[in-house]
């Protein structure tokens, strides 16, 4: 009678440790952004190469421009004229990649 007891007193505490631990966390990977490094306002390559800490992201894209007025541009566009900007930026990078 004691070993029942005991059974079910350690099964009791192993259930009450699952339910407040929960289910087991399955960690998805990091979307790896993509560096875009064709201006999505004014088209032109993007020389300096430096990542800053404000660059947008828009969807899987980080986007970097070639002045200071570009960003303010890009701001005032909206959510889906600016995933068509990067696309099309994006775009013109990888034709860039493949002819070099």
């Amino acid at each position: 009678m004691k070993k029942i007891v005991a059974l079910c007193a350690t099964l009791t505490v192993l259930s009450s440790v699952m339910a407040i631990a929960g289910p087991p966390q399955t960690k998805k990977p990091a979307t790896k952004l993509v560096d875009v490094w064709t201006c999505p306002i004014e088209g032109g390559a993007i020389t300096n190469h430096a990542i800053k800490a404000t660059d947008p992201v828009v969807g899987k894209y980080r986007v970097h421009f070639c002045c200071a007025g570009c960003p303010e541009q890009f701001a005032k566009l909206s959510a889906k004229d600016k995933l068509a900007k990067v696309q099309a930026a994006a775009k013109k990078d990888a034709a860039g990649a493949k002819k070099s």
